[in-house]
């Protein structure tokens, strides 16, 4: 696990500039998860947000408008290039009330019972160790307050990403990744996210899909943004030689086909669970 983190954290450190100059491409994409997760947590003026591996900030600056005026928000991730990229973007917005910085959802640096509410949009699926994510965003939380969360769902529902990885493990003969891998789909079954939930000590468990789809304007699009928005495989095809590379883009390409129209846009589904749930109202 030591070594997934610290590939994971050189992967999405690498790509937090193109996460900058693409943020309206991932918010668009992104969009039903932050709307429902705002709308979950019910923010009020004066209260206290966390945000974890918050990428483009978006969901934080969505929730410090709700939260103004007295409200106070930390927006945080694990790579420091990425909090830098977001506080640029979010200060140049004129968001308020926004305090950045580095932290890793395993071991929060904040003391107990700090905040009202925790947000993460597609964060815990990735972390080594989600079960301590959450226990110890449960810990972070005051009596009473809530949490937000948004991860993908199963692969086939989302073959925007699933097509991609399939083309890389085919090419490389690499075998399939245990279900429970920290990854896309680690999530995925909203059984084990329930009971990760609850094993953390969260109630009043709401789960629910959400369908969507994600466009791009061709296959060389979708080829594209892959390369430049997924961590975990930016540097792995980085590194691969132009034969083997050239081979997946054009397995991806006669994947594509099934969604390409006469105009030869791209639209693919897209799938997420959200979730949402409350710590206990701890007795004094």
């Amino acid at each position: 696990m030591d070594d997934y983190r610290a590939a994971s954290l050189q992967g999405w450190s690498s790509v937090a500039r193109d996460w900058a100059r693409l943020t309206g491409r991932i918010d668009r994409q992104l969009r039903a998860a932050a709307d429902w997760m705002i709308d979950a947590l019910a923010l009020e003026p004066g209260e206290r947000v966390l945000e974890l591996a918050g990428g483009p900030g978006t969901v934080s600056m969505i929730a410090a408008r709700a939260v103004s005026p007295g409200g106070h928000v930390i927006y945080s991730d694990f790579a420091e290039p990425m909090v830098d990229a977001a506080r640029e973007r979010l200060q140049a917005e004129g968001a308020a009330g926004v305090e950045y910085r580095v932290i890793d959802a395993e071991t929060i640096d904040l003391p107990d019972a700090s905040v009202d509410a925790v947000a993460c949009r597609m964060g815990y699926m990735l972390m080594a160790d989600p079960a301590a994510a959450l226990r110890e965003s449960a810990r972070v939380l005051a009596p009473g307050g809530r949490i937000a969360l948004a991860v993908w769902s199963d692969p086939g529902s989302n073959p925007w990403a699933a097509l991609p990885m399939q083309a890389v493990a085919s090419q490389l003969g690499a075998p399939p990744a245990p279900a429970d891998a920290p990854g896309l789909w680690a999530l995925a079954d909203e059984a084990r996210l329930r009971g990760l939930l609850e094993d953390a000590g969260f109630q009043s468990i709401r789960i629910e899909k959400l369908d969507d789809a994600v466009e791009f304007e061709s296959a060389e699009q979708w080829i594209e943004m892959t390369r430049r928005l997924a961590g975990p495989l930016k540097a792995l095809l980085a590194n691969l030689d132009d034969d083997t590379r050239g081979a997946i883009e054009a397995h991806m390409r006669e994947a594509a086909k099934p969604y390409e129209p006469p105009d030869g846009r791209i639209s693919m589904p897209e799938q997420m669970l959200a979730a949402t749930a409350r710590v206990s109202q701890r007795l004094a």
